[in-house]
C-alpha cells in the first residue's frame, strides 16, 4: 500500500513538474519567493491594527508571528530530520527525471513542505480572525498557488505539500485558540469580528500577481 502511494506521489510530481514553459518558470520562480509577499503581509498587519484596539492588535500580531514560527519549526525541526525523505531533486531514483529550474534544488530533505505549512498556517489563522469569504477565497488561492509552485519547481512531492498543509492548519488553529484564550484571560473579553478595509489586502494580492505576470512576460519576450 505504501509503495503504491509513493509511486503515485512520484508520478504525479513528474506530471506537474513536466508541465512547464519559460513563462511558467519565471512566474513560479518569483511567486515562491517569500520576500515578494512582504507587502501583503504588512497590509494584513495594517488591517488587523486598524480594526482593533492597540492591545488586541499587539496580541494578534504576536499570535500571527507565532503561527509562522510554529509551522516552520514543526516542519523543519521535527518532520524533516525525523523522516529524512529526500526531495525529488536529491532522490537518486528521480533526480535525473525532475526538471530543475534555475539550478534550484532546495535542501536535502523535503517532508514536509515548509512553504505549504507556513502558507496554510497563515491562511487558517487569518481566516479565523477575519471571517469574510471575500478575504478567505483570495488567500486560499494565494496558498494553493504557492504550494503548486513547489511541485512545479520539482522540490516537493504532492505528499510533502498535503502533509505540510495539514501541519499549517494545525498550527493556525492552535495559535488562534491561544489568541482567544489571551483575549479571555488577559483582557477579560470575547473577541468580536469587526473588519473594514479587507479589500485592501485583496488589492495588494492582485497587484502582486499582476506584477509577477508582467515580470514573467518581460523575461520571456525581451
Amino acid at each position: 500500500m505504501l509503495d503504491s502511494l509513493l509511486d503515485f506521489d512520484s508520478r504525479l510530481l513528474l506530471a506537474i513538474n513536466g508541465a512547464s514553459s519559460p513563462f511558467g518558470d519565471s512566474f513560479m520562480w518569483n511567486y515562491t519567493k517569500i520576500w515578494v509577499w512582504i507587502p501583503m503581509l504588512l497590509t494584513v498587519v495594517y488591517v488587523l491594527a486598524k480594526n482593533n484596539k492597540l492591545r488586541d492588535s499587539i496580541l494578534l500580531v504576536v499570535c500571527l508571528a507565532l503561527t509562522f514560527v510554529l509551522a516552520d519549526q514543526i516542519s523543519s525541526s521535527f518532520f524533516k530530520p525525523t523522516f529524512e525523505r529526500l526531495r525529488p531533486t536529491h532522490d537518486p531514483a528521480l533526480a535525473e527525471l525532475v526538471r530543475v529550474v534555475r539550478d534550484y534544488r532546495g535542501g536535502r530533505f523535503g517532508f514536509v513542505s515548509g512553504h505549504a505549512a507556513n502558507s496554510f498556517a497563515a491562511l487558517t489563522f487569518c481566516a479565523m480572525v477575519i471571517r469574510s469569504w471575500k478575504f478567505t477565497l483570495p488567500l486560499t488561492l494565494w496558498a494553493a498557488v504557492n504550494c503548486w509552485s513547489r511541485m512545479y519547481l520539482g522540490v516537493h512531492y504532492p505528499g510533502d505539500i498535503v502533509c505540510g498543509a495539514l501541519v499549517g492548519v494545525f498550527s493556525g488553529l492552535l495559535t488562534y485558540t491561544l489568541f482567544l484564550l489571551g483575549e479571555k484571560h488577559l483582557f477579560k473579553q470575547s473577541y468580536k469580528v469587526a473588519y473594514k478595509s479587507v479589500g485592501l489586502i485583496n488589492a495588494v494580492f492582485l497587484a502582486t500577481v499582476a506584477l509577477l505576470l508582467v515580470l514573467a512576460t518581460v523575461e520571456v519576450y525581451l
